[in-house]
């Protein structure tokens, strides 16, 4: 089989690897199609902090069972599949109480073990979930970000209920989008999103978001009051994870109101604490997902609660693989998301 490789930071050789045999309770995945994700251009780089290398990246993937171990009873090969990619010890604290996203062993096909950049894969079969019939590879290579999104919803709900609620969320690339549509489909009164890049926010209106503001022209407090008036936003949701930005959502931040952090910082970021205690803001940390938030992602988007039109702006091959991380980084600007198409059926 074909194996796009990542040897070094910048180099992404082809390979040819014998088709995996599966464990005893694990699951050989004819892969798809696969989403490219902002910690795969991490890795590419070479900087992040805990990613192997080197690595066969790949993690937001879409799949047909092709093999089955000994083990295994509730997979058949040719069952649609999408991939959750966690791995997780079950003995710690978080993963005793339910929080296994924020294991203390916590892995990440793709990132710390080889994925799926490549023809096909052996995972664990607990990482599988079926795939509606309704919902093609391609939608479903953005399952793993719209799962983000309903996790961001579940840290929502755990102090207060989101339904009604004013959400604005700060960035509108593929997270911030989902994250937004997320909310709406969970029952938020109103949900706006704030960017730089006017694309992004037409994008976020055709979903459905009511209201996308530009705050290269205007301060993020300023943009909060022109959508929700005085009593501005309830929740803040920060998909920017950028240092400048963080000071704005905290100076925009209403007393009394609630703030997730959900965007993945790459470096400290300084902190007025008397901006949390004296305004009694609640602050909230959010990292991926759990089990739940998959099968709710899938349910939303076979409904057509969640819209994916237009957030795949590139789709490239597995030959490609190389090609499609080097125009990322000359072309930002034009990439919301991009996809592989790997597989035939």
């Amino acid at each position: 089989m074909k194996v796009a490789r990542l040897t070094a930071p910048y180099q992404i050789e082809m390979l040819e690897a014998p088709i995996p045999e599966p464990g005893p309770n694990e699951v050989v995945l004819k892969n798809m199609y696969l989403g490219v994700c902002t910690s795969d251009l991490q890795i590419y780089h070479g900087k992040h902090a805990y990613a192997a290398m080197p690595v066969t990246m790949g993690h937001e993937e879409a799949g047909i069972v092709y093999q089955v171990g000994e083990n295994v009873t509730d997979w058949k090969p040719g069952d649609r599949v999408i991939l959750q990619p966690q791995l997780f010890c079950g003995k710690c604290y978080p993963c005793r109480t339910g929080h296994f996203n924020v294991c203390e062993q916590l892995k990440v096909i793709g990132v710390h073990v080889d994925g799926c950049a490549c023809e096909y894969t052996a995972v664990p079969a607990w990482n599988l979930h079926r795939l509606p019939d309704n919902v093609s590879f391609r939608d479903a290579s953005l399952i793993e970000p719209i799962a983000v999104g309903f996790g961001v919803v579940r840290r929502i709900n755990e102090v207060t209920e989101l339904a009604g609620k004013r959400v604005c969320v700060v960035g509108a690339g593929t997270i911030g989008n989902l994250v937004a549509q997320a909310c709406k489909a969970m029952g938020a009164g109103e949900v706006m999103i704030t960017d730089l890049l006017q694309d992004k926010l037409d994008l976020a209106l055709k979903c459905g978001i009511d209201y996308a503001e530009n705050t290269g022209n205007q301060t993020l407090a300023a943009a909060i009051e022109k959508c929700f008036g005085s009593d501005k936003a309830d929740i803040i949701v920060d998909s920017a994870a950028n240092p400048f930005v963080f000071q704005s959502i905290m100076d925009a931040a209403r007393k009394a109101s609630i703030v997730v952090l959900s965007g993945n910082y790459k470096e400290p970021v300084q902190l007025d604490v008397t901006q949390i205690q004296r305004r009694e803001i609640t602050v909230l940390g959010h990292m991926m997902y759990i089990r739940q938030e998959f099968e709710e992602g899938l349910k939303h988007l076979s409904l057509g609660n969640i819209h994916t039109e237009g957030l795949i702006t590139q789709e490239w091959t597995l030959d490609q693989y190389a090609e499609a991380f080097r125009f990322i980084d000359e072309h930002p600007a034009d990439v919301v998301k991009m996809v592989v198409k790997i597989g035939e059926e």
